[in-house]
C-alpha cells in the first residue's frame, strides 16, 4: 500500500538519527520482506529530495521551538495512538511544527470522527511531494552524448 511509504521514510530517518548507515538501513528493510524494493526506493528518493533539504534549511534557522498542546476536540478526533505516531514522526525529523499544524487542520476537516494511521500517512505522503516543482522527486534529467546545449 502506498501509504506505507511514510512508514519506510520514518524507519530510514530513525536509522539516520541513530547514526546507522543508509546501507545498513536498506539491508534491514530488505530482510523484513514487509516492504518491496520499489517502495523502499521511493522512500529513499523522498528522503534525499525532501527531508534532507528540509533538515538542512532548518539547521540554518535553528531556534527554540514552542510546543503545541492539542485541544480537547483535536485529542478526541486524532486519538492518543495517532498523536503518539505524529510525535514519533516529528522526533525522527519527518515532520516539523508547520507540517503538524497542516496535518491537524486537514484531519479536523475529515468527515468521520475516527482517523486511521493510513489517513495520516496519505496526508504526509502528499505533503512530501512538491507539486509546484516541474521535476518530481527522484526524477533525473539526463543529457545524452548526442544532445547539444545552446
Amino acid at each position: 500500500m502506498t501509504s506505507k511509504v511514510v512508514e519506510v521514510v520514518a524507519k530510514i530517518l530513525e536509522g539516520m538519527n541513530k547514526n546507522i548507515s543508509l546501507e545498513e538501513v536498506n539491508k534491514e528493510l530488505r530482510k523484513k520482506k514487509e516492504y518491496d524494493q520499489q517502495m523502499v526506493s521511493a522512500a529513499f528518493s523522498l528522503v534525499y529530495d525532501k527531508v534532507l533539504l528540509k533538515r538542512n534549511s532548518s539547521l540554518k534557522d535553528s531556534q527554540v521551538e514552542n510546543v503545541r498542546f492539542l485541544s480537547d476536540e483535536e485529542k478526541e478526533i486524532l486519538g492518543i495512538e495517532n498523536y503518539n505516531y505524529l510525535l514519533h514522526l516529528a522526533n525522527v525529523g519527518l515532520l516539523n511544527k508547520v507540517d503538524i499544524e497542516m496535518l491537524l487542520e486537514q484531519i479536523t476537516m475529515f468527515p468521520s470522527d475516527t482517523v486511521t494511521k493510513d489517513d495520516i500517512n496519505w496526508i504526509i505522503l502528499l505533503s512530501l511531494v512538491d507539486f509546484d516543482n516541474e521535476i518530481l522527486p527522484g526524477s533525473r534529467v539526463l543529457l545524452y552524448s548526442t544532445d547539444t546545449i545552446n
